[in-house]
């Protein structure tokens, strides 16, 4: 585990969706309504979790195939009547968010969740004062493995790679990071692909949110 002063960090980017946002539950429900509505077999969890870091219209395709609209607009309907019933971070987030920001860190976002789903549930989850950029997927992007998304984050921050941290759940987190020549941070408390995450050998692991203070030695928010 690398040391956050031998880092010399000014920035720490986090990845969306089983990092900050909890949407694996209720992913698991809204994909066996759509398996339902559409008459198709009802995806196993495991297959699921083996897929999930795909981009969301290819994770969509992989198991639905056939007319992608009606899949995408199907299961679209299903999540606008869910997401919003609770909150979704998971506990301990918006606290570390607000240690991060007070400590005098620059903190973004980068997700391969495409912005129809992404932005909403970014304000919803009432943390713009703590993220100073929050990029999601839009059409013309390369989704992550490519580091371009997470340089763009960088320039939009004013940070150099090596004053970057870029924090995930998946291997193309992990990936994403070392492309982009940053430090990597394995987020394992939600991670459904740890061990492949963790063969990619990144600079930090963290089984807890609480963690990620302890290695940065945050103060209190």
């Amino acid at each position: 585990m690398q040391d956050s002063k031998i880092m010399q960090l000014k920035a720490v980017v986090f990845d969306w969706d089983l990092t900050l946002w909890n949407s694996w539950d209720i992913h698991l429900d809204l994909m066996d309504q759509t398996a339902d509505a559409l008459g198709h077999p009802r995806p196993l969890p495991a297959d699921l979790g083996k897929e999930y870091s795909r981009p969301f219209l290819q994770h969509l395709a992989w198991f639905f195939p056939g007319d992608q609209k009606q899949v995408e607009e199907t299961y679209m309907d299903l999540y606008d009547a869910a997401v919003w019933q609770e909150q979704r971070l998971y506990p301990g987030i918006q606290e570390l968010l607000k240690r991060l920001k007070k400590s005098g860190y620059r903190t973004g976002i980068l997700s391969d969740k495409r912005e129809v789903f992404g932005v909403p549930e970014f304000e919803y989850s009432d943390l713009g004062d703590s993220v100073d950029r929050a990029l999601f997927f839009a059409d013309g992007m390369a989704p992550k493995p490519d580091p371009s998304g997470l340089q763009e984050v960088m320039k939009s921050l004013e940070v150099a790679p090596n004053e970057t941290l870029f924090v995930g759940d998946s291997y193309r987190d992990i990936q994403c990071a070392q492309r982009a020549g940053v430090w990597s941070g394995a987020a394992l408390w939600a991670s459904v692909e740890p061990d492949l995450v963790l063969a990619l050998k990144p600079d930090i692991q963290w089984k807890t949110v609480d963690d990620v203070g302890i290695t940065l030695k945050l103060g209190n928010a």
